[in-house]
């Protein structure tokens, strides 16, 4: 699976350019002057470049992130059971505390989750 921080600080990096033209952009065009709003003007095509490449960034993470997750068959796969249903009906559903304690732990925690009660 790869790392996804490297695509995300690309992105990360995008915006903050998108975010560094639009502030020249609005430094220039809020100063008053002709001067200003024409350096405004001409700096609206490095603003859309720059949002292009982080529309492209952004394409590039969730497209990556869409690789590292497991396909919807391995969602819904499930395995076929190899153990003989005539052995788990044959369980008993109550034992006494002895019988229990004398199990070992895997055996008691099947037990356990197929529904078993412990008498004393």
């Amino acid at each position: 699976m790869p790392d996804l921080k490297p695509f995300y600080d690309a992105v990360i990096a995008a915006e903050e350019e998108v975010q560094r033209i639009a502030n020249q952009i609005h430094e220039h065009f809020v100063s008053g002057t002709e001067e200003g709003k024409i350096a405004a003007l001409e700096l609206r095509s490095a603003l859309d470049e720059a949002q292009k490449k982080h529309e492209e960034a952004v394409a590039l993470y969730e497209a990556m992130q869409r690789a590292n997750r497991p396909n919807d068959i391995a969602k819904n796969f499930i395995p076929v059971s190899s153990t003989d249903s005539a052995v788990v009906d044959n369980q008993p559903t109550v034992i006494k505390r002895q019988e229990y304690d004398r199990m070992s732990l895997v055996d008691r925690a099947r037990f356990i989750r197929s529904g078993g009660k412990i008498e004393d």
